[in-house]
């Protein structure tokens, strides 16, 4: 009886210091994740883990006889149903059955080239799979898809400080334009230039879907510099799909088939001699950004930031980065936005934990003198 008082006596201090202390530290933004957040609640979970757990035996890699991720099975094994009365098992098979298809799509020159076909990993799956529920929201109810991203983000605010709240999306303004943005926070070597080529297939087929396919403009890649382009140009040549550098000169009525490679410190205000004015392109486009953190830095009012959205202004973007979190620190218009735009984290954290990161040995070498060291 005597020791439960002594424990609440005892724990009240401490339990005071921490709030205060937690008064005091900004919360880190993986936490703030709010899209994220509302897609894993449509699982019934609340963590990437409690997600992942289920799926991370490598020997549910790849289809069954049938065609169907074995990942869908344990998805729907594992997860029960009534606790994700928004994704039932009928349509978690559709949404896999359209994986199932650009995979198939994406491995056709693979295979004739003789090439190892793409089998994708658990969390490349799932990137896949959130691209899928989110696309499909996004073009049968924007509105909707709004009002469900600001429950989350309501939620979420009630945790925080107020210098750490989220600011909500303007529900009384058009949605679509609010939401047509997605960002991919993915580890280096996670696989992201894949996801591109998947999310191109799938960012088509809901335009044909929804008969809007002849909408689309242009389908334009931008990345930091040249080296990282022709790094592009490779893989899309490798996937089938077809891409070509920039020619402000060139496609004319045949822009849109193509993927069009262009470095962002071309894009500028007016046109030049190597440079190309951001008003030449119209503004529905899928707009594709490697390593958009780099850009970023200037703001959510600085050039490359209003070039992306002008771009992309009646179509959409899909944006990957490894540093997203460097990337906001400090800037609470940048944190809103990728809070509300980040679909999809398998951050160096989850990466490095499912033992995907490299151990490193640090020498320091006196002199160059030693070949066998220096190799």
């Amino acid at each position: 009886m005597p020791r439960g008082p002594r424990r609440e006596a005892a724990a009240a201090p401490a339990v005071g210091r921490g709030r205060r202390a937690n008064a005091r530290a900004s919360v880190p933004f993986n936490r703030k994740l709010a899209l994220n957040q509302w897609l894993l609640g449509l699982f019934g979970v609340e963590r990437f883990d409690q997600l992942a757990e289920h799926l991370k035996d490598e020997a549910l890699e790849g289809m069954d006889e049938n065609n169907v991720h074995r990942f869908h099975q344990a998805l729907c094994l594992h997860l029960p149903v009534e606790k994700r009365p928004e994704l039932p098992d009928e349509l978690l098979l559709e949404y896999d059955q359209a994986i199932v298809s650009i995979t198939q799509r994406l491995n056709e020159r693979r295979l004739t080239r003789g090439d190892e076909p793409i089998v994708w990993k658990y969390f490349q799956y799932l990137a896949l799979l959130f691209t899928e529920i989110y696309l499909d929201r996004y073009f049968r109810d924007p509105r909707a898809l709004l009002a469900a991203l600001n429950q989350r983000i309501a939620a979420l605010n009630e945790g925080l400080e107020e210098p750490d709240r989220i600011a909500p999306l303007d529900e009384s303004a058009d949605a679509w334009p609010q939401l047509n943005k997605v960002a991919f926070w993915m580890a280096t070597g996670s696989g992201k230039t894949l996801l591109m080529h998947a999310h191109i297939l799938q960012y088509r087929r809901f335009l044909e879907t929804h008969g809007r396919a002849r909408d689309l403009n242009r389908i334009i890649l931008l990345t930091p510099n040249e080296g990282l382009s022709q790094q592009h140009l490779r893989e899309f040549e490798k996937a089938g799909i077809e891409a070509e550098s920039f020619n402000k000169d060139g496609r004319g009525l045949f822009a849109g088939q193509a993927v069009e490679i262009l470095e962002v410190t071309k894009l500028k205000e007016e046109m030049g001699e190597k440079t190309v004015a951001v008003d030449a392109f119209e503004g529905n486009n899928l707009v594709l950004v490697d390593e958009g953190h780099r850009g970023a830095s200037a703001g959510g009012d600085g050039a490359w930031m209003k070039f992306r959205n002008a771009l992309c202004e009646k179509g959409f973007s899909f944006e990957y980065s490894a540093t997203f979190g460097q990337a906001v620190k400090g800037s609470k218009p940048l944190t809103d936005l990728y809070a509300r735009s980040t679909l999809f984290d398998y951050s160096y954290r989850w990466f490095y934990g499912d033992g995907f990161g490299k151990d490193y040995h640090i020498l320091n070498l006196e002199d160059d003198s030693n070949a066998e060291w220096m190799k």
